[in-house]
């Protein structure tokens, strides 16, 4: 296989699964009008809203990763799940008793990043441990 043509064979369809699973569940609870109590926060205070956000994004950054690492560029991935958090906060205007919030785009953001991280750490860490079982000549 060519490096300018990368095929889909039928395991990548399956490993893009979970990334949109979770997406979806992520458009689930946004839709929810009150899926947490609103928790005031100053500027770095971290509630359980703000960690689940982080948490629910860096999920998802990691497995739209694991589905599409090799297929797409990384950067790409990047911004496609920085932009899909900014319209989950779209989305969240619309909701009754949901606002749009910067802060939140900005710690889903975070979340992406420490997904994106996560993944590429353990990605080489694999590929360390399979470079020890190949025999040496």
């Amino acid at each position: 296989m060519t490096e300018n043509k990368k095929k889909w064979f039928f395991i990548d369809y399956i490993k893009i699964i979970p990334g949109f699973l979770i997406a979806g569940i992520i458009i689930y609870f946004s839709s929810l009008p009150n899926p947490l109590p609103p928790v005031p926060r100053e500027l770095l205070d971290l509630d359980i809203n703000t960690i689940l956000h982080m948490c629910e994004f860096a999920t998802f950054a990691f497995f739209v990763a694991f589905g599409f690492f090799h297929k797409i560029k990384i950067e790409y991935l990047l911004i496609f799940t920085i932009v899909f958090a900014f319209l989950d906060e779209v989305h969240q205007y619309f909701v009754p008793n949901r606002f749009f919030d910067v802060y939140d785009v900005i710690v889903d953001s975070v979340g992406v990043i420490l997904g994106f991280i996560a993944y590429i750490f353990l990605f080489k860490l694999r590929e360390k441990f399979n470079q020890k079982d190949l025999p040496v000549s």
